[in-house]
């Protein structure tokens, strides 16, 4: 609301608080994505799409693994390397 110019903040506010309720996020859960990266990771320090979606649901977090693997390379964790295949930066 911060950027929302003063003169229309209040019919912002209002038209928000009417529209219908999607989903319920539920509590935000913090993900320790360095642990995840390490789980996911070969002994060669590979990490390939499908042994990232193990790691992300042995942690009990069901996260789309190449959402997951996308961000981790947009903050710099991860360097793509192949098709689905990536390395800790």
């Amino acid at each position: 609301m911060a950027n929302v110019p003063p003169e229309i903040r209040d019919q912002l506010s209002t038209w928000m608080e009417q529209q219908p309720q999607l989903f319920d996020a539920g509590p935000e859960v913090p993900v320790d994505g360095v642990t995840i990266l390490a789980d996911a990771e070969d002994e060669s320090g590979l990490i390939t799409l499908d042994s990232l979606q193990k790691a992300l649901l042995s942690a009990g977090l069901n996260i789309d693994a190449e959402g997951f693997a996308g961000q981790a390379c947009a903050e710099g964790e991860l360097m793509h390397v192949g098709p689905n295949c990536w390395k800790r930066a």
